[in-house]
């Protein structure tokens, strides 16, 4: 079933409302331009016919993050719908700097991190989440300095995870554990000095019911394979 065939499946409402979302996130990721956006969102409220509310997404370059607000049966197939991770289909940025001095800073929600990104903190904390994140392809490398300060980074399932650090006085701690074949890397570098460095796996916020027993199924068919080779060995 094509992604348009579903659309108009929908109620009216239905689709204004995903019709509505959709143009948000592509501006909160700069696909669109503000004066674009409020154009569209202000037809897309008072438009009746589902064709005009369709065409409205029709210019709008598509970002494989989004592909979890398709509605069902609307393309993917596979592996790729069991995925909890995304991946960048532009250009990734070669660099981005975090500082956190005497404070905090964050990075949530749906966002393109870099392939390199260096966070500095002192007596401060630095927050990475990547679950609604889109990874480049090559993965992401994080170099961190930290003097009494932190740094959190939160993966979803499957990202491969490789921690190496100074801990002076501090700690590098990875909690994510084993990821998957083909999916990105995600690299911890650096040093903390009366700080520490912590990673960890959590399931994405929007999980769905389905993806969440895709995975767990995957699990479960890791874990019997473990048991299976250690009795073996």
């Amino acid at each position: 079933m094509s992604i348009v065939h579903a659309y108009q499946q929908m109620s009216a409402d239905e689709l204004r409302s995903e019709v509505i979302t959709l143009l948000k996130e592509a501006y909160a990721d700069g696909r669109i331009a503000v004066d674009a956006f409020e154009r569209r969102l202000k037809k897309a409220t008072n438009c009746e016919a589902k064709e005009d509310m369709i065409g409205l997404l029709s210019d709008v370059p598509v970002s494989r993050a989004k592909d979890s607000h398709r509605p069902a049966g609307a393309g993917g197939g596979g592996d790729d719908e069991a995925r909890d991770w995304y991946i960048n289909p532009g250009a990734p940025r070669e660099n981005q700097i975090l500082f956190a001095l005497l404070g905090g800073s964050k990075r949530t929600g749906r966002w393109q991190p870099a392939r390199n990104i260096s966070c500095y903190s002192l007596m401060g904390g630095i927050k990475l989440d990547f679950r609604e994140a889109e990874f480049p392809k090559s993965g992401v490398t994080i170099n961190t300095g930290s003097i009494m300060g932190c740094l959190e980074v939160i993966v979803p399932p499957g990202i491969n995870i490789d921690v190496s650090g100074l801990p002076l006085l501090g700690g590098f701690e990875d909690k994510a554990g084993a990821g998957e074949p083909g999916a990105p890397t995600l690299r911890v570098r650096g040093m903390a000095v009366m700080g520490g460095v912590e990673v960890k796996r959590k399931n994405p916020r929007s999980a769905s019911k389905s993806s969440r027993r895709r995975r767990e199924r995957r699990e479960r068919g890791a874990s019997s394979q473990g048991c299976t080779h250690g009795r073996n060995g």
